[in-house]
């Protein structure tokens, strides 16, 4: 269903996306509340639902803002055509988005809200979907292309390739984010990066391989 957001005045929609993205951090994307969410804008609920037709329409928006304020702050990766500067580029995007995460937990919050493993089923269909699969998609093709340049492993099942980096990187993440919150000031971004990226270098490295999946 389309959101018809784009004709709200920048004031009323910075308004109407900060009380959503408030609520949706402190509450999940399931326990937050519609009414709540309009309560928290200061606008009324006639506004809001004339361009909003339902929460559903509303959260797509959210994420497209989610998304927005990313690539606005770390831009976006662009995977070159060269083996060995691979890992260089992975390495210098990795630590901006983290960087830009360790100052933001609240977009984090929101973020994690919609690609948690128990999300709701009512988000696997309709506009937040669709606007998951194109971090998915982008996921995918990076991977294909590190295999193309060499960079990668390629004597495993693709898709269970892309599970488990996914897998290890929402847990390693998680961490991060959680240790970010109850000890700032013990964690060293740069370090953390440097850990991460030994960790996915181990696992997708075409060196030393065994016996293929």
């Amino acid at each position: 269903m389309r959101s018809r957001s784009r004709k709200l005045d920048e004031e009323k929609r910075s308004s109407l996306m900060d009380a959503a993205i408030e609520e949706i951090a402190a509450n999940g994307i399931e326990g937050a509340s519609y009414n709540r969410i309009i309560e928290r804008s200061g606008l009324s609920k006639g506004v809001v639902y004339y361009y909003f037709e339902n929460k559903e329409s509303l959260y797509k928006t959210v994420l497209e803002e989610v998304e927005r304020q990313f690539i606005a702050a770390v831009g976006t990766l662009r995977i070159p055509d060269d083996k060995d500067a691979f890992w260089d580029v992975c390495d210098m995007h990795y630590t901006k988005a983290l960087k830009f995460a360790a100052s933001n937990l609240r977009i984090v919050d929101v973020a994690r809200s919609f690609i948690e493993p128990a999300c709701s089923p009512s988000m696997d269909k309709g506009p937040v979907f669709e606007s998951l699969q194109r971090a998915e998609r982008w996921m995918k093709y990076v991977l294909r292309k590190g295999q193309e340049l060499g960079a990668l492993r390629q004597d495993v099942d693709f898709e269970l390739l892309r599970n488990v980096v996914q897998a290890v990187g929402y847990t390693m993440d998680s961490w991060l984010f959680d240790k970010l919150r109850s000890e700032p000031d013990a964690v060293d971004i740069e370090r953390f990066v440097s850990f991460a990226l030994d960790m996915f270098k181990r696992i997708l490295s075409p060196k030393g391989l065994g016996e293929s999946c």
